[in-house]
């Protein structure tokens, strides 16, 4: 099993079911000092990513920026955006910045690609949008032709749709092999390209339940394409709050209810996607029903949720600490559930 620190680039204040809940606001050093505590406790994975603008007063980090800082001041870590999106950048350029990082991190960097669905983002810095999701999901099976051509090829041609290359150059290639990390399974056309092209499926914050109806549709587009389900490994990214005991997780949703005043987000078009990704959303209200969806309870109660996903063939786990910047989620994991599944 391995088990990665989704790095809180953006805070998002009194938001108890999206991702940085305790996190008033954003700076550097709690994320540097943070991540280089996940690799000293024997944390697999870094995960980052990629917004023009989330949480509050829209502050994030750029993705690409943070993961080359990343890369050169650890030594073990996998490196891995989170839904790398397609439209941001021009694909050539993302095949150059892959394989730039990738030697940076001495071969640990891997490609999680998307297509980008955040209407407002596209408006305010003036990108495209498209016409529809299927338009961007075309553009970003393109790209990922074009990503997989520069890094494999000495020079790489291609007349698609939307791109265009002529005898192109992407030297040096990376360090090692780059695998491709997609999701999510609510859109067809994506599930095509997922199966067609990813190593990883990647599934968002569910519970056990919507984890298997996601694989479910998975399966069914390997048959389609004739491809063997059991290439694809499978990840999931979730939140995470542990404690010792079950009247400290009470206080933490407490304390969690004075934050809300401090959210001030541009973010409400978040909820929709959610929505669109994971129904249950709709009955966020309540500590019962984030513990269906998250990992939330003493390490015990995570440790029986972590082997259900386990026994549905979940091998990754993408963990947002929700009481971040503080440190004790991430030791306590790491001195109690990593320990156990290492």
């Amino acid at each position: 099993m391995k088990f990665g620190f989704c790095v809180p680039i953006f805070a998002n204040p009194g938001m108890a079911f999206f991702r940085t809940p305790f996190y008033k606001k954003l700076d550097w050093v709690s994320i540097k000092d943070s991540v280089l505590l996940c690799e000293k406790l024997g944390y697999d994975s870094l995960f980052v990513a990629d917004h023009l603008f989330l949480g509050r007063n829209g502050d994030i980090w750029e993705g690409m920026t943070i993961m080359t800082a990343l890369a050169a001041i650890t030594q073990r870590m996998r490196i891995i955006p989170i839904h790398l999106c397609n439209n941001f950048r021009h694909p050539g350029l993302v095949a150059k910045a892959v394989s730039t990082i990738s030697h940076i991190a001495n071969g640990r960097f891997e490609l999680f690609y998307d297509y980008g669905w955040r209407k407002a983002e596209f408006d305010q810095y003036g990108i495209d949008f498209g016409g529809s999701d299927e338009e961007r999901i075309n553009m970003m099976t393109e790209g990922l032709e074009v990503i997989i051509g520069l890094l494999s090829r000495e020079r790489f041609s291609y007349d698609g749709r939307y791109y265009r290359l002529k005898d192109a150059v992407c030297s040096p290639k990376p360090a090692k092999e780059v695998p491709i990390w997609m999701g999510e399974a609510n859109n067809p056309a994506m599930v095509t390209s997922i199966v067609k092209y990813a190593d990883i499926f990647n599934s968002m914050p569910c519970s056990v339940k919507g984890f298997q109806k996601k694989l479910e549709i998975i399966r069914n587009e390997c048959d389609k394409q004739e491809r063997d389900f059991s290439e694809i490994k499978l990840s999931l990214e979730t939140q995470v709050l542990i404690r010792d005991t079950e009247r400290e997780v009470d206080q933490f949703f407490k304390k969690l209810e004075q934050l809300k005043k401090y959210n001030n987000s541009y973010d409400g078009d978040i909820l929709d996607q959610l929505k669109a990704t994971n129904p249950a959303l709709e009955s966020y209200n309540s500590r019962q029903k984030l513990e269906d969806e998250f990992l939330i309870g003493t390490p015990t109660a995570i440790m029986k949720k972590l082997d259900a996903f386990i026994e549905e063939g979940a091998s990754h786990f993408m963990l947002w600490f929700m009481d971040f910047p503080d440190q004790q989620g991430i030791k306590l994991f790491a001195k109690r559930v990593l320990a156990r599944y290492k």
